[in-house]
């Protein structure tokens, strides 16, 4: 009894880390003018501490101010909170013929993590007609995916001594679950319309904030 104990207290140790299927998905957060300030004073002091020349807002050139934005690599737009609940279940099976009674094993889990959005911007291209800017990019895209396990953990739980839940079984399910919950986010497609929006209202902004109105400043995907 007492080793039996000590495996199922392992268990509950590892099923701290299982992502499950997605239920409930919580409304995304908007980064915004903040992002903008500190990315503009970020690049340009980068700019600035790398040797450059100082420039006043009335000779930096467009193409300066892009290589700026383009040497922070990626920039994170949007951020969605999310909380999944799930029950799995496991039965023992006779060669995929019938299940065998009284090998059911069950947990109820709950599952909380952040997924952020951006763009690339090491892959970023601008094109300057008179006053006009196009910024060509890749479609927006998830950056990361990220669990927070103080929230997260296993609601309820009943092994079974004829099937226990093994570890190998866990671990499998924990990468098919983050997979869902990627997917679940994108299918949405409100993720990626955020981090698109805001990705080119905080470039338009960063622009704006060197040259004004002087510029109109477009954008163009690649397929």
């Amino acid at each position: 009894m007492d080793e039996m104990e000590e495996g199922m207290g392992a268990l509950k140790a590892k099923l701290g880390r299982i992502l499950t299927k997605p239920k409930v998905f919580i409304a995304g957060l908007a980064l915004g003018g903040l992002i903008v300030a500190v990315l503009f004073i970020s690049i340009f002091n980068n700019g600035k501490a790398a040797g450059a020349k100082e420039a006043t807002p009335n000779t930096l050139s467009p193409s300066v101010v892009f290589e700026r934005i383009a040497s922070q690599n990626e920039m994170v737009s949007a951020s969605q909170n999310y909380t999944i609940v799930d029950k799995v279940t496991d039965t023992k099976r006779f060669f995929d013929w019938f299940d065998i009674p009284f090998t059911e094993n069950s947990f109820w889990y709950r599952y909380v993590g952040t997924i952020k959005a951006g763009v690339n911007l090491e892959t970023a291209e601008i094109h300057t007609s008179k006053k006009k800017l196009t910024i060509t990019m890749d479609e927006p895209y998830v950056i990361s995916n990220t669990p927070d396990m103080k929230k997260s953990g296993a609601l309820e739980e009943r092994n079974n001594i004829l099937n226990p839940i093994e570890v190998k079984d866990v671990t499998a399910f924990e990468a098919q679950c983050k997979e869902r919950s990627e997917s679940e986010a994108i299918k949405d497609g409100d993720l990626l319309e955020e981090a698109r929006v805001n990705a080119e209202a905080n470039i338009r902004a960063m622009f704006n904030s060197a040259f004004g109105d002087e510029y109109t400043v477009d954008f163009d995907y690649r397929k």
